[in-house]
């Protein structure tokens, strides 16, 4: 992780080293969840909740997943590499996709987050661990508020996901069932 861009392939290398960024924090969050789960070994899991898991559920939510200091290392040596990769005139697609279309660098992270499985197979069976749902292998909501290290009730970050945000109005990210958060 976090390792410089190679020379000639500074947006592909981008890319893979933001989203091996979103990896570390869902690592991070399976940890976290392993150490709080009641019942591991549970064959059902997911398929119903206990009242050990309600009662955990209702003790409060751990805090998001904060960016380790080797992280936050990885990610401004990203931005540096990426930052002299377009300084020699090379385009880092993200980047410009995120200056073209207004996104935050909240939004970018939902979007990297929205985008992993579909880079990174093994991700969709995180995100079902993390769904506590085996058939929602994508992130809900929450979830990517969550890898994104932000409050999943906060107003601002909630946002992001309005039908006229920069992510949702142009069809960057589809939220597909309202219901589920």
């Amino acid at each position: 992780m976090g390792a410089p861009i190679p020379p000639g392939a500074p947006s592909t290398a981008y890319l893979l080293g933001r989203l091996g960024l979103v990896e570390a924090r869902a690592r991070a969050l399976v940890a976290e969840r392993r150490r709080s789960d009641t019942a591991p070994d549970d064959p059902f899991r997911g398929l119903y909740l206990s009242d050990e898991h309600v009662d955990r559920l209702l003790e409060g939510r751990a805090p998001a997943p904060l960016a380790s200091p080797a992280e936050q290392d990885a990610q401004r040596r990203l931005e540096e590499a990426a930052d002299s990769a377009e300084e020699r005139g090379g385009p880092i697609r993200l980047r410009t996709l995120a200056r073209r279309a207004g996104l935050s660098a909240l939004e970018v992270e939902l979007l990297l987050v929205a985008l992993a499985p579909d880079l990174d197979g093994r991700l969709e069976g995180v995100y079902g661990y993390l769904n506590d749902d085996v058939t929602r292998r994508r992130p809900t909501i929450g979830l990517a508020l969550e890898l994104c290290g932000v409050p999943i009730g906060a107003p601002y970050a909630r946002a992001c996901f309005a039908a006229s945000s920069p992510l949702v109005g142009p069809r960057l990210l589809l939220v597909e069932d309202q219901d589920r958060p």
